[in-house]
C-alpha cells in the first residue's frame, strides 16, 4: 500500500509558493538554525521552532517550545494533526501544508494571522472584467 506524501511550502506575501520541502518518514524540523531541515531567515522564528512528523497515515505538527508560538489556521497549537491546505504561521513566515504535493495545490482558504486576522494580498477582493482595460489610479 502506497503511503500518502506531503509537502511544506513557504508562502510569499502575494500568495505564491516560494519554496517547497517534501515530508516523508523522517520528521522535518523548521527553524532559523542552520541545522534545522528547513532553515528560514526570520528573527521571529526560534532556532528549532516546530517539527512535522508522520503519525500512521496522518501528519502532526509539534511546537518545540518556541518563543512566539506556532499557529495553524489562526489557532496557537502545541501538537495538532495537520490537514491538507492548513496554513502555518511561525514568526513572520507563512507556510502551507499540502498532502499529495504532485497535485495542483492552491491557497483556497483565507489566510489568517495568529489572532484570526484575515490576511489579503493587494489584488485580493478585486473583481474585474478581463475584456475591458483596468483603470489606473490617478
Amino acid at each position: 500500500m502506497r503511503m500518502n506524501m506531503a509537502a511544506l511550502y513557504q508562502i510569499e506575501g502575494d500568495g505564491s509558493r516560494a519554496e517547497k520541502w517534501e515530508i516523508d518518514e523522517e520528521p522535518v524540523v523548521v527553524g532559523r538554525n542552520g541545522r534545522a531541515h528547513v532553515n528560514i531567515k526570520d528573527e521571529g522564528l526560534s532556532r528549532r521552532h516546530f517539527l512535522i512528523q508522520r503519525d500512521g497515515r496522518d501528519y502532526v505538527i509539534k511546537d518545540l517550545n518556541s518563543r512566539n508560538g506556532t499557529w495553524v489556521d489562526g489557532r496557537r497549537v502545541y501538537a495538532e494533526k495537520l490537514h491538507h491546505n492548513d496554513h502555518i504561521v511561525a514568526g513572520r513566515t507563512l507556510f502551507l501544508f499540502a498532502e499529495q504535493p504532485g497535485s495542483s495545490t492552491t491557497v483556497d482558504k483565507p489566510l489568517t494571522g495568529p489572532h484570526g486576522t484575515v490576511m489579503i494580498t493587494a489584488a485580493s477582493g478585486l473583481e474585474h472584467n478581463n475584456s475591458e482595460p483596468m483603470p489606473l489610479a490617478a
